[in-house]
């Protein structure tokens, strides 16, 4: 079987234990393609500075101001490959008002970009709380196999 690597790009000043990340990573990523019966291949994780990640935002989806995260898929017949791309900046706000370190928040990111690939959105009430149950799922069964 084609090996389908996992790379994370850290465009911002955010220091994390990459190794750590990546494990998790996969992990999440056999665990759903598992799950949800899909194939997600190859996933770039890229961390950008809040204007960088704006300006995909506004050219991508016409939508001017700073989000957390954005997914972009790329289908290759039965395989879903996949760039989720992490406003540092916002990541960073968000561990804050959760009260959590940044590394939780950077995999809960993570884990939330790949269910987007695994075809959740969140863009209704419903939606949501479905991605939020799986959000949750899924950062439990990382803490039990000992990541965090």
């Amino acid at each position: 079987m084609k090996d389908y690597p996992i790379e994370i790009f850290n465009e911002g000043s955010l220091k994390f234990e990459e190794g750590t990340i990546l494990q998790i990573a996969d992990f999440v990523r056999s665990s759903i393609n598992t799950d949800f019966e899909v194939f997600i291949g190859w996933l770039n994780i890229i961390i950008l500075k809040t204007d960088e990640h704006t300006l995909l935002n506004v050219r991508h989806l016409g939508h001017d101001y700073p989000t957390d995260i954005l997914t972009f898929e790329y289908d290759e017949e039965v395989v879903m490959n996949g760039e989720i791309y992490i406003n540092e900046e916002v990541m960073v706000e968000n561990a804050l008002e959760f009260g959590v370190e940044v590394d939780n928040e950077l995999v809960r990111l993570i884990v939330h970009g790949v269910l987007h690939l695994a075809g959740l959105d969140d863009h209704t009430v419903e939606e949501k709380n479905f991605m939020t149950r799986n959000e949750e799922k899924y950062l439990k069964l990382i803490g039990t196999k000992g990541f965090m």
